[in-house]
């Protein structure tokens, strides 16, 4: 029986566990996404700009972007994509980037990281280079702190519930009659 609630405990720590993990993953549309642009024009073009995680911290800005031809409605594949992020509240650099459809979750769009370096309110511009020309959108995007309150708290729930188990482990323990001793 000692065994059996032993291996219970070390089932349900290996699975928060990787719970844990899952939450701190980030990615392309991981962590909450949020359509910034939605038909925005720039130039002969059409954008969609997709934000993730949400909210968007320090280090993990990621940009989806779908361009599409103002014209013909046509989606396309074929043009330069570059996204650049500009501190607003602070002096540092702006970060540069292009972006490709190497880890776009959907393969007719473009993706990119920018590892943006602190908190505030960002400028992104996201310029396009094609057959069709060129063009450029922008807007403000808010950057948290990496040690937000849900990080936190997805990752101390977990923690207090293991911490509960054993202790009502333990507690079930403590009251099991020793074998051959009546009481």
């Amino acid at each position: 029986m000692r065994q059996a609630g032993l291996l219970a405990v070390v089932l349900v720590l290996l699975g928060t566990g990787a719970l844990a993990q899952r939450a701190a993953a980030e990615g392309p549309g991981t962590g909450g996404r949020a359509i910034r642009l939605e038909d925005e024009p720039a130039g002969p073009y059409l954008l969609r700009v997709v934000t993730s995680p949400t909210p968007a911290r320090v280090g993990s800005l990621f940009l989806e972007i779908r361009v599409v031809s103002a014209e013909t409605g046509e989606i396309l594949t074929d043009v330069e994509v570059a996204a650049v992020a500009i501190p607003t509240e602070v002096a540092e650099p702006a970060i540069q980037d292009t972006a490709t459809h190497d880890f776009a979750p959907n393969p007719v769009e473009y993706a990119v990281h920018l590892p943006v370096t602190s908190a505030g309110v960002w400028e992104i511009r996201v310029q396009v280079r094609g057959a069709l020309g060129e063009g450029e959108v922008s807007f403000l995007q808010r950057i948290s702190s990496s040690a937000t309150l849900g990080a936190a708290l997805s990752l101390a729930l977990p923690a207090a519930g293991i911490v509960g188990l054993v202790l009502v482990f333990l507690v079930l323990q403590r009251r099991q009659p020793t074998p051959g001793v009546q009481g």
